[in-house]
This record gives C-alpha cells, sequence and structure tokens, in this order.
C-alpha cells in the first residue's frame, strides 16, 4: 500500500477496512466500518456513511464515491467469506497537470452532478468589459466505474474583440519603441519556453525513475512465486554433485584407485556445477536493480532465457510450454530485462487463466518472427479467452478481471514496451484462448533508415 501511494502520488490514501453488522448501529442498514490498515496513517477518512453502500457492493468489482477536500474514492470488496473492503482516496486536483490546465478558461471536474475541482480562469480578459459570448466544452471521462465530467468556459469579453488600449499605445509609440517591445516578447517567449521544456524534461525524468522502482519490485515479486520451481530444479544438479561425490570417495579409498571413472565423476560434478550456476545467474539478473539500458539484442535468446526461468513452476501447475522461434536471428534494441519481465508477466497472466478455466491439456506458446521491418513475439494459450469489454481495457491502470489483483502488470507491460518504441496488442484466438503480441522494431531496419 506504501508502494502504490509512492508510484501513484494521486492516491492520497489507502485504507483496509472489516465490514461489520451491528444491529445497534445508528446507519438504517446496521453495517459500520472498523478500519484495519490505513497509509498514511492518521488521515481519518470517514467511511461510516458509506457502510451500507460498499457492503451493497458486488465482490471484485470497484465503485466510486464521493469524498471531501476534493478528493473522491474507490472501493472495492473482498470475494466471499472475507468481510474485508479496499478503499482508495484520489485527489482530483493532481489528476490535472499544471501544464496541461488552459489558463483562459474556468476548469470544473464533476462527479455525480457533484463538483470536485472548479478552477477559476487566470487570463480571463477585462472583467470590468461586458462579456459577448461564453463558448462551453463539456466531455465526459468515463473510465472503469468512474464517470467524471469535464468542463471548460472561455469568458470572451469586448477587449478580446477590440484592443483598445494596444490600438493607442501602438499610435503613440514609435517605430523604434515598437522594435524594443517586439524583442523584448520574443526573448520572453524563448525564455518561457526553455522554462516549460526543462519541466518537461524533469517530469520525464521523475515518471521513468518511478517506473523502474515499480519494475524492479515487480521482478522481485515474481522471484517470489518462481521460488519452489527455482528450487526443484537446483535440487537436481546438487543430488547428482552429491551422488557422484559419494561415488568417487568410495573408488579412491580402494587399494588400487581406479582413476578413469573417478575423472569422470568428477567430470560431471563439473557440468552440474556449472549448470546451478547458470541457474542462479539467471535468477540475478532477473532481480537486478540496474538501470534500464537498450542495447541491440537477441530476441530469440531473450525468450530461451525466461521459458528457462519459468518451466519449473509451469511444470509443477500442470501446464505444457511449447516455443516455436524463428529460424534466423531477429534482434531488436531493447533492455534484456525488462523485455523478460514483460513476457514473465503474459506467461504467468496465461498461466493463471489456464488454472483458473481448469483447463485439460493446458498449453502455453510462445513464437517469433520478423515481419516487414518488425520483430513480432507472440504469447498464446489454450485458455477460456478474454471478454469483449475486458478486451479494451486490459492495458488501463488499475483494471484487473482477478479479485485480487490491482491491475497493474498489463499497464506496466505497455510501459515498458513502449520504452523502446514499440507496442503490444490482445485478442482472442479463433475457436479457443487468447493472445498477446509484442510488436518491436527490427534492429536492421533502424540501422539501414
Amino acid at each position: 500500500m506504501e508502494s502504490i501511494t509512492r508510484f501513484y502520488p494521486r492516491i492520497v490514501w489507502i485504507a483496509l477496512v472489516s465490514l461489520e453488522s451491528d444491529d445497534t448501529s445508528a446507519s438504517p442498514g446496521g453495517t459500520v466500518i472498523r478500519p484495519l490498515l490505513e497509509v498514511p496513517d492518521g488521515e481519518n477518512q470517514d467511511l461510516s456513511p458509506l457502510a451500507n453502500e460498499i457492503a451493497r457492493q458486488r465482490p471484485g468489482k470497484i465503485s466510486v464515491y464521493q469524498g471531501r477536500n476534493g478528493r473522491y474514492l474507490l472501493a472495492k470488496r473482498a470475494p466471499a467469506p472475507s468481510n474485508a473492503a479496499v478503499v482508495l482516496a484520489i485527489d482530483a486536483r493532481l489528476l490535472l497537470e499544471p501544464e496541461e490546465r488552459p489558463a483562459w478558461a474556468r476548469l470544473r471536474l464533476i462527479l455525480d452532478g457533484q463538483a470536485l475541482l472548479d478552477v477559476p480562469a487566470v487570463d480571463a480578459g477585462d472583467a470590468r468589459l461586458p462579456y459577448i459570448a461564453e463558448p462551453h466544452f463539456e466531455s465526459v471521462i468515463d473510465g472503469e466505474s468512474q464517470r467524471l465530467s469535464l468542463t471548460l468556459d472561455r469568458p470572451v469579453s469586448l477587449a478580446d474583440f477590440l484592443p483598445v488600449k494596444q490600438l493607442l499605445g501602438f499610435a503613440a509609440v514609435s517605430g523604434l519603441a515598437l522594435f524594443v517591445m517586439m524583442f523584448a516578447l520574443r526573448q520572453r517567449a524563448v525564455t518561457m519556453e526553455s522554462q516549460r521544456t526543462i519541466q518537461k524534461v524533469e517530469a520525464r525524468a521523475l515518471l521513468r525513475e518511478r517506473e523502474t522502482l515499480l519494475a524492479h519490485a515487480s521482478r522481485v515479486n515474481a522471484m517470489g512465486e518462481m521460488a519452489s520451481g527455482i528450487a526443484h530444479e537446483l535440487t537436481q544438479p546438487l543430488t547428482a554433485i552429491l551422488s557422484r561425490s559419494q561415488a568417487a570417495l568410495r573408488l579412491a579409498s580402494a587399494d588400487k584407485p581406479d582413476i578413469r571413472p573417478i575423472s569422470e565423476a568428477l567430470e560431471i560434478n563439473v557440468r552440474e556445477a556449472k549448470r546451478a550456476g547458470e541457474m542462479l545467474k539467471r535468477m540475478r539478473d532477473y532481480a537486478s536493480n540496474r538501470a534500464p539500458k537498450p542495447v541491440t539484442s537477441s530476441i530469440n535468446a531473450i525468450v530461451t532465457e525466461t521459458v528457462a526461468l519459468t518451466a519449473a513452476d509451469l511444470r509443477q501447475r500442470g501446464i505444457s510450454l511449447e516455443c516455436g522461434l524463428a529460424p534466423e536471428p531477429v534482434q531488436a534494441l531493447v533492455d534484456a530485462i525488462e523485455l523478460e519481465q514483460v513476457l514473465h508477466n503474459l506467461i504467468r497472466n496465461a498461466a493463471d487463466a489456464l488454472e483458473g478455466a481448469g483447463a485439460k491439456a493446458a498449453l502455453i506458446r510462445i513464437e517469433t518472427e520478423a515481419v516487414n521491418g518488425e520483430v513480432q513475439i507472440v504469447v498464446g494459450d489454450n485458455g477460456p479467452g478474454i471478454t469483449p469489454d475486458a478486451l479494451q481495457k486490459l492495458f488501463h491502470p488499475f483494471f484487473t478481471t482477478k479479485p485480487e489483483g490491482m491491475g497493474l502488470g498489463l499497464s506496466l507491460c505497455a510501459t515498458l514496451v513502449e520504452r523502446v518504441d514499440g507496442r503490444i496488442e490482445a485478442a482472442n484466438i479463433p475457436g479457443s484462448g487468447a493472445s498477446f503480441t509484442i510488436f518491436l522494431p527490427e534492429a536492421q531496419a533502424q540501422d539501414t533508415a
């Protein structure tokens, strides 16, 4: 919860609460909310008026409520039999970046007929002159259970059409004064543009830093999920080393030791030790927190490394994994660890879908190919597929079809792919299953251009 508030500053408060029945409660429905955990602690958001409405929510669905001080609340109930719920407070004032707000218009953000945000126009002309028009713009921002209305009003006065002061000023000054004024205005515009550029660069750098921290946290969490499978894989070479070493000791203790079988045992030990070392190297590289650095990389090699990391876990879950790699070398300018993270997230989502559907002969297939200057990586499964409603919102932050999910995995995948000028698309496979396709600019095509 603390990580979410750091990575997404618009979420200013998160609470885990318990919904309990209380016949002595003053609320009509007899439901009371008992806070279990709040981040940050001490916000003391009063949720008691919403107790009955949150208790009536469908488990796994998100509902939106009015908050206080320009905030609105998102609530999500846990699946039965749990009576817990998660409530997030979002500051509407942080939804709008300062450099994106038009200074010439009055801006309002409305939720269910009530204003969350009302920002007056900064540069609305001379208020002493009568307004002759007031253009109005309104649009509905329809998100997952978050229906917000954005309105802009631009007061237009007579001074906007007839700048009397400017006309008198131009008539009074000489050509030299006009030249000086134009030069000063141009310098001011250049300075302001430079400041805006610097602010945008700093904002992008800060966003990249937060995305990198979130990606590292996701990789560490994934390593925890794969730990049992990797431990099982490490047991095999260690067991082989132990048994061969014991056999070599018995041969060496003989009156006339035979060097040949002892040498063979030691060679097997060396091979198995290298195999265990390669497994540990993959784990260390995948969980590393180094800064992303795109380089020209072999896509087939990255897919092979990802398969090696996930194969053991999939075998334990009874899921087969097949690869159809392009016969010719395919290369793209990527960060290998981040691309491995994207592929691991897609494989894990496919495995969860297969387990949830209870599919027999569960199969995940990964394919690579180069088409028209692009490298394509397809991760498909033979599961139940994706519903049409969810297909349009898969990569939106906080959208999830899992009751216990937060909806950040696929959003992070799209961000990491877009960093290297790529894109990711989802579709249903005709007949059964779903597929996710990653499109990356081919490295050779970039060099030729």
